[in-house]
């Protein structure tokens, strides 16, 4: 659960430089962030109200609980969930390098490399998630470590091409990094909270009534953004250990795509 055993880095990951340049990523093309990440969020929000799930927890006082039908619900959610955000990952990962060459956007080009790899992502992300949930049973902390040790399979299966072998090599890249990927990530969903916090405020104001729909699309915007937000870092991640460990600078992994 340490990486006592692992290489001591000598060259820092960065954190700070990881959030800034995660930030401005998607400042700098928040219209296309926003579009890709559209569709997923729609369908993971609409599924959300769909099966209950957000009111399961708002039960009236001695009102009897479906408790195998709330697991089957938490299942399919937690499926089209994770489908939902390894498209919106694939595709950002690949946006993100373009935006830090300052190349153009090409929204088919990535929706079609995410489709291609599709199968390996999901697959291994079901994998990856079951150990992060067997792992935290325990404590939460081994849940944690296990994330980053697992927190570049997208990119690269995406970028590397390295299919179902993705599991191993995130293993070896991160490997002496993943205490700051941690420490990047934490910084990252502490400012998704606060965000969240701020617009949860809006969101109760649209949640009823002739503004549902609203608050309905509000929520998936919000969503798709965070959800952005949350790829770019690990593709400026994964760029950053490539770099340290491997010299490979940013547009030698955008020629790998091209």
């Amino acid at each position: 659960m340490t990486d006592a055993v692992d290489t001591a880095p000598h060259v820092p990951l960065g954190v700070g430089a990881v959030l800034g340049d995660s930030f401005s990523i998607l400042f700098r093309r928040l219209p296309a962030v926003a579009l890709l990440g559209f569709i997923p969020a729609l369908i993971d929000v609409i599924l959300n109200n769909a099966v209950g799930l957000d009111s399961a927890a708002n039960l009236e006082p001695g009102a009897d609980f479906d408790t195998g039908g709330f697991v089957q619900a938490f299942g399919i959610v937690f499926l089209v969930s994770l489908v939902m955000m390894s498209v919106i990952t694939a595709t950002l990962v690949q946006l993100s390098y373009d935006a830090k060459l300052g190349r153009p956007t090409q929204l088919v080009k990535y929706l079609s490399t995410a489709i291609k790899n599709l199968p390996a992502i999901v697959v291994l992300s079901i994998v990856a998630s079951v150990l992060y949930v067997i792992a935290s049973l325990f404590f939460i902390i081994p849940g944690i470590w296990l994330y980053a040790v697992f927190s570049m399979l997208v990119p690269v299966i995406v970028i590397e091409g390295a299919g179902f072998g993705a599991l191993g090599r995130s293993a070896e890249l991160t490997k002496g990094y993943r205490w700051p990927i941690i420490g990047a990530f934490i910084l990252v969903f502490l400012c998704l909270f606060l965000f969240g916090f701020v617009t949860a405020f809006i969101l109760a104001i649209f949640s009823s009534g002739n503004f549902f729909g609203l608050g309905v699309l509000l929520e998936t915007i919000i969503n798709a953004i965070a959800y952005g937000l949350a790829s770019i870092a690990v593709a400026i991640i994964f760029a950053r250990l490539k770099e340290i460990k491997e010299g490979v600078s940013v547009s030698d992994l955008v020629d790998v795509f091209k």
